[in-house]
């Protein structure tokens, strides 16, 4: 029994060393509404933030390429959309210039957390979160095949806008965030996962309620941060942030994520 034995124990040895051995892939998903997805154009895109990265890697049809605002960070009705996760970028690489960076990005405008008529990103719902579901799993597999061991160091919310306006959904918010980001920690296999939440600028007669959610369920839980977009430039029509204050949210979110986001290769 022992003849047959070791030989297997010493390849199931060496197998779990290779898999141990493989390069981390940290990966961020930025997931939202349109403050999320950036309502802006590549004409829009500050100086600071224009060049690209090549340690930057954005999912994008199927694929990672390098990121590049204004040209693969949008949506489909909004192809050259960029929002917060330039600037992030910036300064996460600044910090960790070990090894790339990999974003998976959804978001899409005037989308609720709460259960809607229209597309919405409650869980029971089968719709916004279960197609981000799908592109975090597709990338995963991608980088694995790449010899990588994906995981998620971080997740930004940056939604709530659409649930300011209805009294009924503001008043569910906190209990739906949580719901969500326990989801999002079990569904996506990131039990550690730093969650960042953008309190939302003062949109909609029920901000203030969805702001005081956002804040209480960062103050209940050790790995999630907060971080406020109240006070940001914004557009003209006063619902979407400015450039520059997408440029800042982003630097926030990165400093408020970085020391809580796992290390090591």
């Amino acid at each position: 029994m022992a003849r047959f034995f070791g030989p297997v124990l010493l390849a199931l040895a060496i197998g779990l060393a290779s898999c141990s051995a493989k390069p981390k892939a940290d990966l961020v998903v930025l997931a939202g509404q349109s403050n999320a997805l950036g309502y802006l154009t590549r004409a829009d895109v500050p100086v600071e933030i224009r060049w690209p990265d090549p340690e930057v890697r954005i999912w994008r049809d199927g694929r990672f390429e390098m990121l590049e605002p204004g040209r693969n960070t949008g949506s489909p009705n909004r192809p050259e959309a960029w929002g917060p996760e330039a600037s992030f970028a910036r300064v996460w690489r600044e910090t960790r210039r070990d090894r790339p960076l990999y974003i998976v990005k959804l978001a899409r405008g005037s989308t609720s957390l709460a259960p809607a008529e229209g597309r919405d990103w409650s869980p029971a719902s089968g719709e916004l979160f279960a197609e981000a579901t799908r592109e975090v799993e597709a990338a995963k597999a991608a980088l694995s095949a790449q010899g990588r061991a994906p995981r998620i160091a971080a997740i930004l919310w940056v939604q709530g806008e659409a649930d300011a306006i209805d009294p009924a959904m503001a008043r569910a918010y906190r209990a739906n965030l949580t719901s969500l980001i326990k989801t999002m920690r079990l569904g996506w296999s990131a039990p550690q996962a730093v969650v960042a939440v953008v309190r939302i600028p003062d949109i909609g007669a029920q901000a203030g309620q969805v702001r005081a959610a956002q804040a209480a369920v960062d103050d209940a839980d050790p790995l999630t941060v907060s971080v406020d977009a109240k006070g940001l430039p914004m557009q003209a029509d006063g619902l979407h942030i400015a450039a520059s204050g997408q440029v800042r949210l982003g630097q926030a979110l990165a400093r408020a994520v970085l020391p809580l986001a796992p290390r090591g290769l």
